[in-house]
């Protein structure tokens, strides 16, 4: 799936990504791949896996940054 992420926790290294779908998804720093946390943006763009996690509901794991923030530039 895709999405941008849409909140940050940086106290406790998480986050929400919005799907294409329109579904709002957990993410914990852990299941980041090919990037650490602080690379993560709001508005930036990820690739991620849906799980359901039996105790917390829907979760993204092996979230990948797909591209930066809208408005701001790569690099």
């Amino acid at each position: 799936m895709t999405g941008r992420v849409t909140q940050l926790s940086h106290g406790r290294l998480c986050g929400i990504i919005r799907a294409s779908d329109g579904q709002s998804v957990f993410f914990h720093g852990r299941d980041l791949e090919g990037a650490q946390y602080n690379d993560v943006q709001i508005g930036g763009a990820v690739s991620f896996e849906l799980i359901d996690d039996r105790v917390s509901g829907p979760r993204a794991a092996r979230v990948r940054v797909t591209g930066a923030a809208k408005g701001t530039a790569a690099g």
